[in-house]
């Protein structure tokens, strides 16, 4: 019997963790990646196409269509900060120049044409700022049917600090949780304790194959906190959305109601309303614990069948 694989798109702001989602899509034998559709965050809107061109060569991917979508969010100009991508988005990793040809599609136009001619009911997988996917759904409503779900790397449990990708475009993020497709959030919580042991880092940056040699170039560069005052490096960062959606087993998720703070010194900010009978606000799905050791082990796992 020859297996059915989930059909996924990824939107994404290409940095280092981006790509190790890319990676780490591409290796799954469960996943079938349809397309990836880019929009300026980590790094400005061209840069972001050319990066993931280039680790979609790393992976020996066949011909995944890639287009561009929007450069800036939907209300105000995009927020710049420093990065710690660095300025190339790949923290200065050297790629050969890529060879892969861009849609002529806007990310919008790919992303509905894609999710209407699958044969199987699509995932979202949002890595980066909202803006294309809200403008999917305002112009496109019709494809909530096809969508299984969306997977949203954003927001944080503890509501202390403003996450990246909602902080960039809150209405865009807005937008998209208060639609009717069932959501599963990411957060920053989760993002900041998904970290891969130095020894595995170590073997995949010596690796043959450019892929795993990817990886682990990758991992070096990302550095987390592994406790009080103490750093190392490992952090997978966005790419752990993609072990929630292969491995949901290994995460705890409650459904919970959620908004985005649109005005004021909180505007960009992830409210969770905990403990509100009939909370009117929007309830998705947040992963509120998981097993580290095990998310780990199934990375490192998809990550090792590049060289099976």
């Amino acid at each position: 019997m020859s297996r059915v694989l989930k059909p996924i798109v990824m939107d994404v702001d290409t940095g280092t963790d981006d790509a190790l989602a890319i990676i780490y899509a591409i290796g799954h034998p469960d996943l079938e990646l349809l397309g990836i559709s880019c929009v300026a965050g980590n790094v400005p809107l061209d840069q972001v196409m050319i990066n993931t061109c280039k680790v979609l060569d790393a992976t020996g991917a066949g011909d995944i269509p890639v287009a561009a979508g929007a450069a800036e969010p939907l209300v105000e100009p995009l927020r710049r900060k420093s990065s710690t991508h660095g300025p190339d988005g790949l923290a200065g990793i050297h790629l050969p120049d890529t060879p892969r040809r861009r849609s002529p599609l806007t990310a919008v136009e790919l992303l509905h044409q894609l999710i209407m001619d699958s044969a199987r009911p699509v995932t979202l997988v949002t890595l980066a700022p909202k803006t294309n996917l809200a403008l999917l759904l305002k112009e496109h409503p019709d494809i909530a049917a096809q969508v299984e779900m969306i997977i949203f790397m954003g927001g944080a449990v503890n509501g202390r600090t403003a996450e990246f990708n909602v902080w960039q475009d809150p209405e865009a993020a807005a937008y998209l949780i208060e639609s009717a497709i069932p959501t599963h959030m990411y957060g920053l919580d989760m993002f900041e304790r998904l970290m891969i042991e130095q020894h595995y880092i170590d073997r995949f940056r010596t690796h043959d194959h450019p892929a795993i040699r990817l990886a682990g170039e990758l991992l070096q560069r990302r550095t987390g906190h592994s406790g009080p005052n103490q750093h190392r490096v490992g952090l997978l960062g966005d790419a752990g959305a993609l072990v929630l959606l292969t491995n949901p087993e290994l995460f705890v998720t409650q459904e919970l109601p959620v908004r985005i703070e649109l005005t004021g010194a909180k505007r960009g900010h992830s409210i969770l309303g905990r403990g509100v009978a009939a909370n009117p606000w929007p309830h998705i799905g947040v992963a509120i614990d998981l097993d580290v050791a095990k998310a780990a082990s199934a990375f490192v796992d998809t990550i090792n069948a590049y060289a099976a």
